[in-house]
C-alpha cells in the first residue's frame, strides 16, 4: 500500500477516533492508524502518511506544537480539528504549517470536504516542490557549464561560442549530458 493511503488519526478520545475510521475508508484511505498521541513523534519519524488527522486537545499537550512539528517533518495533508471559539487563535499560531484547521463540532459532510481539500492541496504542494526541485536542478546544471566554459576560455584561449561548441561536441560525441563534460573539464583544470 502506497504512503498516500496511509492516515494517522491522532485523538485522546477513543470514541471520536472510532468515528473517523469509517469515514477516511470512505474517502479511499486503506490503511488507518490511531494514536492518543503519546509517542506520536517518533511514530511519524518512522512511518509516512498521506493524511494526518489531529483532535485537539491531547492529553499531553493541546497539540498546536506537534501539529507544527507534523508539518515540518512529513508531506502528509494535515487536518486539524478545533473547537470553533480557538479557530482563529489556532490558526494565527499555526496558519503557515498549510494545515487545514477544522472547526468542531463538524459533521461527516465537513469531514470529508476537509479531507478532499486538505489531500488536493498536499497534491499541488508536493508537485510544486517536485517542479522547485526539478528547476534548482536545471539552474546548477547551467552555472556548471557557464563554469566549465569559463575554465575552457581561461586555458584554451579560445572564445565563449568554440568552448560552448567544444561541450557540446564532447557530449555528443561520448553520449552523455553537457553537465557530465562540464563536470570533467571542472575536475580537469580547477584541481
Amino acid at each position: 500500500m502506497s504512503d498516500d493511503q496511509k492516515v494517522l488519526i491522532i485523538s485522546c478520545s477513543e470514541e471520536v477516533r472510532e468515528n473517523l475510521i469509517p469515514v477516511v475508508k470512505e474517502c479511499g484511505f486503506g490503511s488507518v492508524s490511531v494514536s492518543d498521541g503519546t509517542g506520536v513523534r517518533s511514530v511519524i519519524e518512522k512511518e509516512n502518511y498521506g493524511l494526518v488527522i489531529l483532535n485537539t486537545p491531547l492529553a499531553e499537550e493541546y497539540g498546536l506544537e506537534l501539529a507544527s512539528f507534523i508539518s515540518s517533518h512529513t508531506d502528509a495533508a494535515l487536518i486539524v480539528a478545533v473547537s470553533q471559539k480557538n479557530c482563529d487563535s489556532v490558526y494565527d499560531k499555526i496558519g503557515s504549517t498549510g494545515a487545514y484547521i477544522l472547526p468542531k463540532p463538524f459533521n461527516k459532510t465537513a469531514l470529508i470536504q476537509a479531507i478532499r481539500f486538505a489531500v488536493t492541496a498536499r497534491d499541488k504542494m508536493l508537485a510544486l516542490k517536485a517542479e522547485k526541485e526539478k528547476l534548482e536542478k536545471k539552474l546548477y546544471n547551467i552555472k556548471q557549464i557557464d563554469r566549465a566554459k569559463c575554465v575552457l576560455i581561461q586555458y584554451l584561449r579560445i572564445s565563449e561560442a568554440d568552448a560552448h561548441r567544444q561541450i557540446q561536441k564532447r557530449a555528443m560525441d561520448q553520449r552523455v549530458p553537457e553537465i557530465e563534460i562540464a563536470m570533467d573539464i571542472l575536475r580537469t583544470y580547477e584541481m
